[in-house]
This record gives structure tokens, sequence and C-alpha cells, in this order.
């Protein structure tokens, strides 16, 4: 934000105590406050006092109201209160993002390609998110992109945002840096294609350091940037880390023509996810959220079907009595009388059933012995029990004699079998364990390595991350013909390399890389011989190549 006028006095806020300022605009100012209840710092932007005009409250309610909508997105600053104070201030308490904006941040560094192309994909799913709600932001620039204590970009400031159709107050302003050109003539624009040229500007201005058609050097008057952005081409980045492909994606976000744009935020974060893998970088996911499919409605009176498994149950193989036990037709065509288990001798009694209904059984034949049976019907609970249905087996009478030769109206003696099989495991087991032991303890122990890891050095705290410009990069005369151009590394680093080019008032060759602090060139006679070097890391990041990264003799 500008400073360029005093900031007015916080206003009293109830549940609320002002801390310090945060910064102020041109149509307000913003605040750090402690809210009380929950106790946590927010940020609280407050109209200006002098700008209570009917448009102006408008624009900031409709703020409000677009933020709120879109501030569930992880990378829009999230609204907690929209009001009005005791004495007419409007304000919004907002999230507070702690760390530097990207409009900071660029101004004092600059960023790799690995960090634009994953700010650049998640602010564009930010983008397509407010866009598919009907919102084009149409101020989308470095300073409105806030980062948060995870590091994590937030969109900010919608105070000029309108609909898609293009309709904007007529007090709302603009920033010249980061608009497109149709933003200059008269008439209704497309707030999209509004949206994707400014996040292509972004983006090159935090890989470049200034934005886009800021000349070093040149006179960069608001006259003149508009003139540039209507009729010059986008300006090439020229750093030795930025891929063709990247410099062919800025352009055509920021073409003239609004219809040789990417068609969508969308479109453009597919376009740089491409590049990240081109790049073998980590693809960044494109967060959006999915339109949800309506449930389809039932017709009255019409329920799910409910699929539940049928259990079948053979009291015989269970070593038990069924939980609910039948009465059936004994195989011999008697009847069992009432109170008789079946399959057992008289005398065997069973609880009552509850009453029950019959449901037919498959029959069974034995090819060469006697004729099938007459199937023996099964009777289930009235209830059903929760639908699982007991099914006695219609075995031959001989099948059901035990294995020491008793007839089927003998029980046959489960508990021993189970004691001799619960002895047999338990003696396996122990036989197992002893076995194991005995393994181990005739391994070898294993013998401890010696590590070969060296420990690092502490990191540098006056290291920011950022890669400074060569230092001390001056020529000399040399022996026939040629110039030396020398160099020192303040900031050495393992795998540290250098580009170099010819410049010339035509523009610059192509890069050369040498890992020496010294280059020979031949000597241009009919113009000063000038080189242009920068630093490049072994991660390929790289020294910004401006003018300090230029010496002539």
């Amino acid at each position: 934000m500008s400073s360029k006028r005093p900031a007015a006095p916080p206003p009293r806020i109830p549940g609320f105590s002002y801390v310090s300022l945060l910064g102020s605009g041109g149509f307000s100012d913003v605040y750090l406050y402690e809210q009380d209840r929950p106790r946590r710092k927010v940020a609280v932007k407050v109209l200006l006092s002098g700008l209570k005009t009917e448009g102006a409250r408008r624009r900031f309610e409709s703020e409000a109201n677009l933020m709120a909508q879109l501030s569930s997105h992880p990378f829009i600053v999230t609204i907690f209160e929209a009001e009005v104070t005791g004495d007419g201030h409007s304000y919004l308490a907002m999230e507070y993002c702690s760390r530097p904006s990207l409009d900071v941040r660029y101004r004092r560094q600059r960023f790799s390609v690995d960090e634009v192309l994953a700010v650049g994909i998640q602010v564009a799913s930010a983008v397509e998110t407010a866009h598919r709600a009907g919102i084009a932001h149409r101020d989308i620039k470095p300073a409105n992109i806030l980062v948060t204590d995870y590091n994590r970009p937030a969109l900010t400031d919608f105070g000029i945002s309108g609909t898609l159709a293009g309709d904007v107050d007529e007090d709302a302003g603009m920033s010249i840096p980061w608009s497109p050109p149709e933003q200059f003539r008269d008439g209704n624009v497309d707030g999209v294609m509004v949206d994707v040229w400014a996040l292509g500007a972004t983006l090159y201005t935090l890989l470049a350091g200034r934005s886009p058609f800021v000349l070093p050097g040149a006179d960069n008057s608001q006259r003149e940037l508009i003139s540039r952005i209507t009729s010059m081409p986008v300006p090439r980045l020229g750093r030795a880390d930025v891929p063709e492909s990247l410099e062919l994606a800025l352009a055509t976000a920021m073409a003239k023509s609004p219809a040789s744009r990417y068609s969508s935020a969308h479109a453009f974060a597919l376009a740089l996810q491409r590049i990240q893998a081109e790049l073998n970088l980590s693809v960044t996911p494109f967060e959006v959220l999915e339109e949800r499919q309506e449930d389809v409605d039932l017709e009255d009176g019409v329920e799910e079907t409910r699929v539940r498994n049928v259990a079948s149950i053979d009291p015989d193989r269970t070593g038990s009595a069924p939980t609910f036990p039948a009465r059936t037709k004994p195989l011999d065509g008697g009847v069992a009388p009432a109170g008789t288990a079946p399959g057992r001798g008289p005398g065997t009694t069973a609880p009552a059933p509850a009453p029950a209904r019959v449901a037919p059984q498959a029959t069974f034949s034995t090819a060469g012995t006697a004729p099938a049976r007459e199937p023996a019907p099964v009777v289930t609970p009235a209830d059903d029990w929760a639908g699982a249905t007991v099914l006695r087996s219609n075995r031959p009478k001989a099948a059901e004699d035990d294995a020491s030769g008793q007839a089927g109206d003998q029980p046959v003696d489960h508990a021993k079998r189970n004691l001799w099989l619960a002895i047999s495991g338990g003696t396996l087991l122990v036989l197992a364990v002893i076995v194991g032991i005995v393994v181990a303890s005739a391994a070898p122990q294993p013998q401890a390595r010696p590590t070969e890891t060296v420990s690092k050095p502490p990191a540098d705290a006056v290291d920011d991350g950022s890669v400074p410009d060569v230092a001390k990069l001056a020529g000399s005369a040399g022996a026939q013909g040629k110039v030396r151009f020398t160099w020192t590394n303040p900031q050495p680093k393992p795998g540290d390399m250098y580009k170099w080019r010819i410049k010339t008032v035509k523009g610059g060759g192509s890069y050369l890389s040498t890992s020496a602090t010294r280059v020979d060139v031949t000597a241009n006679p009919a113009e000063p011989t000038c080189v242009q070097v920068i630093l490049v890391r072994s991660d390929g990041t790289a020294s910004p190549a401006g003018e300090d990264s230029i010496a002539c003799l």
C-alpha cells in the first residue's frame, strides 16, 4: 500500500483493541487490531472518512459481500466481520497475514522459477473460483497477494471487483502497470480476460523485479506505461533459469488481444503445471471447488433397497444347537413329537419354537442307493430373525452317525475332540517358540557400521535465500585485441556457475557457461565492449539480470 497521505486515526471498535497501523491505500486505511473474543490478531480495513459517498460505501459493502462468499478458499483472505462503527466508519475485520506481501518481497529479492510457478497456480485457482461465482477481481497485482503465517498466498482487496459483465463504478481506480490495453479504452471489458492479463503481469513482476513495461533508466510515467502496454510487445525476461516455455506462457497471458490469451485462469494454471512437469518439479494442485451433484429424488413411497447377507446355518456342522430350533419331518417319514429336538432320539427335548412358516428345501438323492427322500420342510420363526434362514441338513441317516460308529441318536463327544485339538495346538506353539529361540541365538550379532554422513555447518543467518549479483565486475585491456573481464562471488556456494554474454546497443547474445571468474572477449571497435554476467546456483536459481550485472570497457 502507498503511504503518500497520512493515515486517519484508528476508530474505536467494540471488542477490538488497536495495535498498530499496517498501511494506507487510496480508499481505506488498514490497522492491526486484537480481537477480544476469540482472542486473535486481525487486520481491520477502515473506509476513509473523507470518502463517505454513496458510491464508496457501495463498493466497500460489495467487497465485504464478495470476499465473504469466497473467503473459504485456501488462497483468498478470510473475512471475519463487516460492520459500521458508532461514528459511521465502515470496516472489514479479516485474516491477518503477518508475512510481507509479494509486493514487498519482489522489491527485496528475485523469486525462483519454481516458487513463481507454484504461486501462479495457487492464485489462479483463487481467481478461477471467483470467476465461477460470477466475480472478476480486476486489480490483481503483487500488493494484493498477501502471505499467511503458513507461507501460502492469499488474494485480497476485491474493492473494485465487479460482475463478469464488466460494470465498474466510475470512481473506481486501477493499477496501470498490471492492467491490460482494453482497460484504457472506453466500453465494457471481459473481467476474465482482465484477470488473466493481470495474473500474467504479476508473475512476470516476481521474476523480473519490476512490472513488465517499466524500463530501467527510461521514462516510466503513467502516460508512457499506457503507451507501451498498448503497443509494445512483452519484453523477454532474459533470465538464464527461465525456460522458453515460461516466456511463451507469460506472453500468451499478456497478449494484446483478449481473444489470444488463455481462455480462463484454469487454462493458464494448466500451462504452468505443464512447465513444472517439464522442469521435473512437483506439480502444484489446482484448488477449486467442484460442483456438487444433486441428489436423485425418489418417488413418494419408494424406499431404497437394503441388501443384507443371508446366513446359512447347519447345526450338525457347527457342533451346537441352532439359535432357533425347528421342527422337521424325520427321515423315516414320521413326525417328531412336540418338544423333541430334530435329529435326536426321544427324550431329547428342545425349547418350544416360536410360530413359524415353512420354506421348501432342495431334494438330495444318492445314485445307486435309495431313491430320493421327500424333502424335509425347514421351519423358520415368523419374524425371520433379521432375514437369516436356518437350514437343516437333509443327509441320509448313515451320514449322521459319528466317527465311532454309533447311531445318530447318540450325542457326539465334541468336548474330547476340542480338548485334543487344544493340546495339539499348544504343543506345536511351544515347539515353534523353542526353535525360534535356538535360531535367534545362533545368528551372528549385527555390527554397527560407522556413518559416513558429515554434519552440515549451521545456516548463514545473513543469507536470505536470494542470489546476489557478482561483485567487482570490471574489464581490462588485454593482448591481441582482447578484453578480459573479471569478477568475484560475494556468497560462494558449492556448484556455483556463471552465465555470461556480450551486450551491445542492439541487445545481447546467447549466454555461455563457465566456472571461472574471468572471461576473455574480442574488443568491439565500433562501441564499448560490454559483458553481462549472472551467478547461477546448483538448484537453478540465478542472480538478477539487471544493470549491476553489466560492465563495459
